[in-house]
């Protein structure tokens, strides 16, 4: 009652409009205590539920994007921006005019280009199945390969060195060493060069010497073993100007698609230009799929969360209906009377929510700027990003949840008799 009358002298004071009206009571029956303890208590609970879910459901989709950043990585040092090769042919030509047209389309930073080839590959008695790159000085400056070499270094471009940088794994298998130790690299190819059969050597092979180690979690990576690129030509019999691909580095992801466009145009249709996305495509729609799985999960969870709102928005209603008759005779209507509790409702969704995201954002940056967290088993801190997208999508869901949940409280309302 005392709200009521204090509600009175406001409205006589201010001559507040419907919005002020409503707002006043929603924001004095959010800010007091009621004289109901059992609607204190749940109205505490309710907006810690939200605390809580908000926080986790911000702290999921930080962790979820710092783990697609961590994969790519790895990507990035397998996969470039753009890949280009031929639609017919195993090899193509590539002269120095197709290069100087490459470098001169917008977007385009580095280009290098490789020879691919799968091979055999053994150390004394040991041996296995390997992919065989041929790379030039360039290739560091397209993919991130050197970031993930954890033994040694990675290879000089000239191919009287005769370097190569394995896996360890395939260091392992092949009980493989660095500098010779334990023995060299020795990778053989069937011969196809024209000539006598009966003569000609079944195999043609070249001897390389370990100087770096990588590590990757897939397996399709860990077969992969990277020389020189004049090396590989030698190995494999081909011209200087013959190669199996041009890996290309952008300078600027949002004129991607214009890039890809040039560089269709360049090489013609006889070639296929693929992005990073398109050559792991398998890869990326999983990752799409997981992401939207995990927003219609949690924003799952903010709903059951939500429903707290909504029994602490009813049991007000309930206590408070000797005030709702009250404020009838003094002639609000009922759109006003179902504002004030609507606003009531949001009050508590967006009080418990706003805390839960400022804390979901203080643990996010914590952990992306600290590490406080790791890997089990590693050093490597708990990857999270701290993305703007993640917070759109939470508000939204606050927004969504929390008006649906204030709405739906209003069917109390209708069982008050006038």
């Amino acid at each position: 009652m005392k709200i009521l009358l204090k509600t009175l002298a406001f409205l006589k004071k201010e001559n507040q409009s419907k919005v002020g009206f409503s707002n006043f009571i929603a924001r004095r029956y959010y800010l007091f205590k009621s004289k109901w303890n059992i609607v204190n208590i749940i109205s505490r609970s309710a907006s810690f539920v939200l605390v809580v879910a908000v926080c986790a459901f911000f702290v999921v989709l930080s962790v979820f994007s710092g783990l697609k950043v961590f994969g790519a990585n790895y990507s990035k040092a397998f996969d470039p921006d753009v890949k280009v090769f031929s639609k017919d042919s195993k090899h193509f030509s590539f002269d120095d005019k197709l290069s100087e047209q490459l470098l001169l389309i917008p977007g385009v930073a580095f280009f290098s280009k490789i020879v691919e080839d799968k091979v055999l590959v053994k150390n004394n008695e040991n041996s296995g199945f390997a992919y065989l790159n041929g790379v030039e000085k360039k290739y560091s400056s397209v993919f991130d390969i050197e970031k993930i070499i954890t033994v040694g270094r990675w290879i000089n471009a000239p191919a009287e060195n005769n370097e190569v940088v394995v896996s360890h794994a395939l260091a392992d298998e092949l009980s493989l060493g660095l500098y010779n130790y334990g023995g060299g690299l020795t990778v053989l190819v069937p011969s196809k060069r024209p000539g006598n059969f009966l003569l000609q050597k079944p195999f043609y092979s070249s001897f390389f010497m370990v100087s770096g180690i990588f590590g990757s979690s897939e397996t399709a990576d860990q077969k992969n073993i990277f020389v020189p690129l004049v090396s590989a030509q030698e190995l494999l019999g081909l011209e200087p100007n013959k190669i199996s691909g041009v890996a290309i580095k952008l300078t600027n992801s949002l004129e991607k698609k214009n890039s890809i466009k040039k560089i269709k145009e360049l090489f013609g249709h006889d070639f296929s230009v693929k992005s990073r996305e398109e050559l792991n495509e398998t890869y990326y729609k999983m990752l799409n799929a997981e992401e939207l799985i995990l927003n219609l999960v949690l924003g799952l969870i903010l709903i059951v969360a939500m429903f707290n709102t909504v029994g602490a928005v009813i049991i007000l209603i309930i206590e408070k209906q000797k005030d709702i008759k009250t404020l009838y005779k003094m002639g609000a209507n009922r759109a006003q009377v179902s504002d004030v509790f609507f606003k009531h409702g949001l009050y508590l969704s967006f009080s418990g929510g706003s805390v839960g995201l400022l804390l979901g954002c203080a643990i996010v940056f914590v952990q992306e700027q600290f590490g406080v967290i790791s890997l089990k088993g590693t050093s490597i801190p708990y990857p999270v990003v701290f993305d703007v997208s993640n917070f759109v999508v939470v508000v939204g869901w606050m927004a969504l949840v929390g008006a649906g949940g204030a709405f739906l409280s209003l069917l109390a309302l209708k069982k008050i008799k006038l």
